[in-house]
């Protein structure tokens, strides 16, 4: 857990929506709910990752 922690506002009717679905998909918080789809976002290989890994796939001759 972070020593700060940090706040963000966003617009009511999102967080109505968010509330929503923590509600039907049994997510301990809204809070906790933002937290996953944040860092299943930064998991997301970008573009540029993936085009670097695959020449590395390439020089290790996995890819042709």
């Amino acid at each position: 857990m972070a020593l700060f922690k940090r706040k963000i506002t966003i617009d009511d009717q999102l967080w109505l929506r968010a509330q929503a679905h923590v509600e039907k998909v049994g997510y301990s918080s809204v809070e906790e709910f933002v937290i996953h789809c944040v860092e299943k976002e930064l998991n997301v290989p970008s573009a540029v990752d993936q085009a670097q890994i695959d020449e590395r796939l390439r020089g290790l001759g996995y890819l042709e």
